[in-house]
């Protein structure tokens, strides 16, 4: 029972310690901000993480232990065998807190296949009534903590009527934003990136 409580455990804290990368996604679809959530779990995710691997070698080493006296066969002190089902739950579970622990190296693929999905509730822009008047503005972008959080800025923009064209780095913190300033204004750009749970600094 100890291997698997272990086990189980470690899945739960691996999962947490992607919060950082997961959160940003999971708002992004629901169409809300993160408000700060994903900065908090990317801070206490090294310790997070420690625990996954800590709780994971516990979980192999109840299950894969021998015993501490060799006992014959059908005596009373003979340890029961370990149940190969058992086990192979073990590494099944072993490899999806591996994989939750890990979501922030590939959470970049993940977020484009998801966030670039057609909804149902986004609405369509109406006409531009005169012809756009394009500019484009370079805004420094802190709290993002992986490519997810860029592609969950990314949608927020996409989705404003006006905006033109919008790439966002994670690795430079910066949101690049081509933008009709007769449809949209800069403070509505920066209220939408801090709508999603970010802040914009000063250059």
């Amino acid at each position: 029972m100890k291997d698997k409580a272990f086990v189980g455990a470690s899945l739960v804290a691996g999962i947490t310690a992607s919060f950082c990368c997961v959160l940003p996604i999971v708002f992004a679809l629901a169409g809300t901000g993160i408000v700060g959530a994903s900065a908090f779990f990317a801070a206490w995710r090294p310790l997070l993480l420690g625990i996954t691997f800590v709780l994971l070698g516990l979980g192999f080493y109840f299950s894969y232990r021998k015993p501490k006296q060799t006992c014959s066969p059908g005596s009373a002190c003979e340890r029961p065998g370990v149940n190969q089902t058992s086990r192979l739950w073990l590494w099944i579970t072993t490899v999806l807190a591996l994989l939750f622990a890990a979501f922030p190296y590939y959470s970049g693929p993940v977020a484009n296949l998801l966030l670039s999905m057609p909804s149902a509730t986004q609405q369509t822009p109406a006409p531009e009534p005169e012809p756009a008047k394009l500019t484009q503005v370079s805004l420094i972008v802190d709290g993002m903590t992986c490519p997810a959080c860029a592609k969950s800025i990314e949608d927020k923009l996409r989705k404003l009527r006006g905006v033109q064209n919008v790439v966002v780095s994670y690795q430079q913190s910066r949101a690049e934003i081509e933008f009709d300033t007769n449809t949209i204004g800069l403070l509505e750009l920066e209220k939408a990136i801090e709508d999603a749970g970010f802040k914009i600094r000063s250059s």
